[in-house]
């Protein structure tokens, strides 16, 4: 009998030391290790800073900026960077609005009916597929309509030129004015967006549109 008890209790004994080793040797719970190498979101082209009020982006409806005195000679225009160049007459007046990503030459007509602008923007960022189509859409809604949104600019003709610009011949609706704008991307990485705008009054004088024909038609990159 004692011999019976003696099995039993070391039989008791081999199960409790069995049960210690599991629970001390067990395999830890596994501690989650975050990702890596995960694409950053794609940043779309935010709109150009300091280009002027939405609503109010002074086409050709008010008096121009001062005279720099300058006679009507032809001069030409080049962009800082040489992006772009093109003739006017040296008495058009001449003004740079900067912006945190971008700046817009302006260059005005004597009597404020036409104004000429290259808008160069780069915010480090490559635009992508139809980015820079829908970013030209942007600012001639935000920016060159009568009332700062959508509705107001009417596009008649979307045409691919041969130098790979894309040109939009648009009239504002209710602001009494028209113009053609050229959009293209600059640089093989992709983050520089130009776009040279011309507009004018619906009303101008002929020699005004001759001008901005002669700027369209000289129009080179250095």
């Amino acid at each position: 009998m004692k011999s019976q008890y003696r099995m039993l209790f070391a039989f008791m004994a081999l199960l409790l030391a069995v049960s210690l080793a599991c629970v001390g040797g067990g395999t830890p719970t596994p501690t989650a290790v975050p990702p890596t190498n995960v694409p950053a979101p794609t940043k779309a082209p935010a709109i150009v800073p300091d280009a002027g009020e939405p609503g109010q982006p002074q086409p050709p409806l008010g008096d121009p900026p001062p005279s720099n005195g300058n006679n009507s000679d032809v001069v030409t225009f080049t962009d800082e960077n040489n992006l772009l160049a093109f003739d006017v007459p040296g008495d058009w007046t001449y003004e740079q609005l900067p912006g945190e990503n971008n700046y817009i030459d302006r260059i005005t007509a004597p009597d404020g009916t036409a104004i000429i602008d290259s808008l160069v923007y780069n915010d480090g960022v490559a635009f992508s597929g139809k980015d820079n189509g829908k970013f030209a859409l942007q600012l001639l809604n935000q920016f060159y309509s009568n009332t700062g949104k959508e509705g107001d600019i009417r596009i008649s003709e979307d045409q691919i030129m041969k130098d790979g610009s894309e040109k939009l011949t648009w009239t504002s609706k209710g602001g009494g004015y028209s113009g053609v704008s050229f959009f293209e991307l600059r640089g093989s990485d992709s983050k520089t967006f130009l776009m040279f705008t011309l507009y004018y009054n619906n009303d101008a004088d002929q020699a005004i549109l001759d001008v901005l024909d002669a700027a369209i038609n000289t129009y080179v990159i250095p």
